[in-house]
């Protein structure tokens, strides 16, 4: 069995551990707290902005700009097509802010996840190091338990001796 010094020593070592992990949770909890309120401000948008339909557009785009390279066409009917893809180009740019807000949408929903599993696994190893240092002390208290009971012992030891002087005293009485 360890001596009480090396249980302490474990104690410090397992106590630091598991303040280092406190700190980290609450740094995690701080940034999931953050992510939260960056989705709460990002619904309301995407709520009003939820019917628009961006791919379409794009893929209309690409077609005609795929249109443009492949065939050949009059100079007239070029233009015009050209014409098109700077109106669908128009439309597109209108839509790049709700094309961000959906996008950050997806990474700020990423990051509550990281975070959460984050917590679990902190939450996992902070569950193991209380267990560990529960043992620990349970074992610090046994030794105080028998440094206590061996110094009643022997306490009570020297109470039954009699010295050698009172020895004497108690021969010269009798």
């Amino acid at each position: 069995m360890a001596s009480e010094e090396e249980i302490r020593a474990k104690v410090d070592e397992l106590e630091k551990l598991k303040a280092e992990l406190i700190e980290r949770i609450k740094k995690v909890n701080r940034r999931l707290r953050y992510k939260l309120y960056e989705k709460k401000a990002l619904e309301p948008f995407l709520e009003k902005t939820k019917d628009i339909v961006v791919e379409p557009l794009r893929r209309k785009k690409r077609i005609l700009e795929f249109r443009i390279a492949t065939q050949a066409y009059t100079p007239k009917l070029e233009k015009e097509l050209l014409k098109e893809v700077k109106k669908v180009e128009k439309e597109l740019d209108g839509l790049r802010e709700v094309e961000k807000a959906r996008r950050k949408s997806r990474y700020v929903e990423r990051d509550i996840e990281e975070a959460n599993k984050e917590v679990g696994d902190i939450e996992t190893k902070l569950k193991s190091y209380r267990e560990d240092l529960k043992k620990l002390y349970d074992a610090m208290r046994e030794f105080r338990n028998i440094a206590r009971k061996t110094a009643g012992a022997e306490k009570r030891e020297d109470d039954d001796l009699v010295a050698l002087g009172d020895l004497a005293l108690m021969e010269k009485e009798e």
